[in-house]
């Protein structure tokens, strides 16, 4: 029989067998953890040492690249005949046609872009440039660029160096605008502008449009830094 001196006493050896089980598995964390945290460390140091970054290149920036169209265009009056809108963003004769409908004839499109302006933020902009490169069956219409005005609500072009127009060509021609004069209103936060293309207004001749290209770029006053990771890992460039 187990007295219950005896019982007491075997209650407190049973308590310290689970204070040391309990500090043994805590200690196991805490060195294990430590461990864990040196292995990440001593990896850190290692990554750092093999980081060899070299600055290339240096040059003053006058210009962004262009923007190109995201999304195919909308038709407000007109049709679409061949193509899409991937083969208006190079120079290079592979365009998209459209075509007036309706007697009168006329046609109008809109053209969707997004400008990076994580890149090329509005505060190093000075101005805009809109080229578009086309070729029209009937010569004898003036053809229109304007943009969304995301203050007013409504396609304008103030501010634009020209608002005359261009005569087309049946042979491929560039036409270029320029926008010094409140050219952030067509700029949205969100990045986002709009033009639109159109011709002088409805006739009684019926004209195919081919665009080969349509971008729009910013002037800006900027540095392009240009590196070369040289080291064995991969590396990100937080700060210059």
């Amino acid at each position: 029989m187990i007295t219950i001196r005896r019982f007491r006493h075997c209650k407190r050896g049973v308590s310290n067998v689970i204070v040391v089980m309990m500090s043994l598995i805590l200690v196991t964390i805490i060195v294990a953890n430590v461990v864990l945290w040196s292995y990440q460390m001593n990896q850190v140091d290692w990554e750092k040492m093999q980081e060899r970054i070299a600055l290339i290149n240096v040059e003053h920036v006058t210009y962004s690249p262009w923007f190109t169209a995201y999304n195919e265009f909308t038709i407000v009056t007109g049709s679409r005949v061949a193509g899409s809108f991937t083969s208006t963003k190079t120079l290079d004769e592979q365009y998209e046609t459209f075509s007036e409908t309706s007697d009168p004839y006329g046609l109008n499109i809109s053209l969707p872009f997004l400008i990076d302006l994580i890149t090329y933020s509005k505060s190093y902009m000075k101005a805009l440039e809109i080229q578009i490169h086309y070729r029209t069956s009937d010569a004898s219409e003036i053809w229109f660029l304007k943009a969304f005005n995301w203050t007013d609500g409504e396609y304008d072009d103030a501010g634009f160096n020209s608002t005359i127009g261009d005569t087309p060509s049946s042979e491929f021609k560039l036409y270029a605008i320029r926008i010094f004069s409140g050219w952030k209103n067509y700029v949205h936060d969100n990045s986002t502008m709009k033009l639109c293309f159109f011709d002088s207004g409805a006739d009684a001749v019926q004209t195919v449009v081919n665009i080969d290209f349509v971008g729009i770029r910013a002037l800006i006053d900027g540095t392009a830094f240009a590196f070369r990771n040289e080291g064995p890992v991969t590396c990100r460039i937080a700060s210059i």
